[in-house]
């Protein structure tokens, strides 16, 4: 059973985390423990949708903890996700050239290089719009 569950993580997983192997968790009962994981940033970037003014420089998750449904119910219950300490850090990406077709969560005009506009502004512009 656990190779089985180990097989169907590594492909769900292997999506979201720059490396993962079976090897890294062992199956309690029906609950599986993930320690210091390293998240592909771009991933992350495109399926969290934050704005293409921002980059995801590092990403890592302190523990992930994954529970199982019962075998004999596993149509009915959830599997429940469980993230403690979600670290991100983030920069501004000075490529970035605002254009007329962005998205309404985006950063507003200003947010050009040079045009005071800092980092700070640009993530609570992005999550003033989002509310």
């Amino acid at each position: 059973m656990e190779s089985i569950l180990g097989r169907a993580l590594e492909y769900t997983l292997k999506h979201w985390l720059k490396s993962f192997s079976r090897d890294q968790f062992k199956l309690q009962g029906r609950t599986v423990q993930l320690y210091n994981l390293d998240l592909n940033g771009d991933v992350l970037h495109s399926s969290v949708g934050f704005p293409p003014a921002l980059n995801v420089t590092a990403a890592k998750v302190g523990k992930l903890e994954i529970t199982l449904p019962s075998v004999s119910n596993v149509q009915i219950e959830p599997i429940i996700v469980q993230i403690d300490r979600l670290n991100l850090v983030l920069e501004e990406n000075f490529d970035f050239e605002p254009s007329e077709t962005q998205p309404s969560c985006s950063p507003s005009s200003a947010s050009t290089k040079g045009s005071g506009y800092g980092f700070a502004d640009k993530v609570d512009s992005f999550i003033s719009k989002c509310k």
